[in-house]
């Protein structure tokens, strides 16, 4: 049995292009170790991200961004049970939130910008998704 959690949140301070190339290495170690998969999108100041694995490394990885400093205003937006990965190739896919996918997520915004909390479980999934469908087509995801 497998988990998916989607959640977003919003960065405490800004992320300087290296910082966040090194947070994303060190997911996707962590994540290769516990056989988790997931996508990651950002906008320098909000965070979308899907996790996908086990139960319990689900849950452990979301604990620990509770706890995590840089991270505020963390917000579940969705958690299933799950038979198969949206992701299975990624480790730690990442998307920034830019204006080349705006026309994915403009329709789901209240407002001109991305803001991952307008959106309920279902939104989010289908935005990740779109954006995966769309990076692969284009060959700009990173794993």
């Amino acid at each position: 049995m497998l988990a998916r959690l989607i959640y977003a949140s919003t960065v405490t301070d800004p992320l300087r292009p290296e910082t966040l190339a090194a947070l994303l290495r060190q997911a996707r170690l962590r994540n290769t170790l516990r056989g988790m998969t997931g996508l990651l999108t950002f906008d320098s100041r909000h965070f979308l991200q899907a996790i996908e694995g086990s139960p319990q490394a689900v849950n452990d990885l979301y604990a620990g961004i509770l706890r995590d400093p840089r991270h505020r205003n963390v917000t579940l937006l969705k958690y299933a049970r799950i038979q198969s990965r949206l992701f299975p190739d990624w480790q730690m896919g990442f998307l920034s939130s830019s204006a080349a996918h705006r026309a994915l997520y403009a329709p789901m915004m209240t407002g001109p910008t991305f803001d991952p909390y307008v959106l309920d479980g279902e939104q989010a999934e289908a935005l990740l998704l779109g954006l995966a469908e769309q990076a692969v087509n284009a060959d700009t995801a990173t794993a």
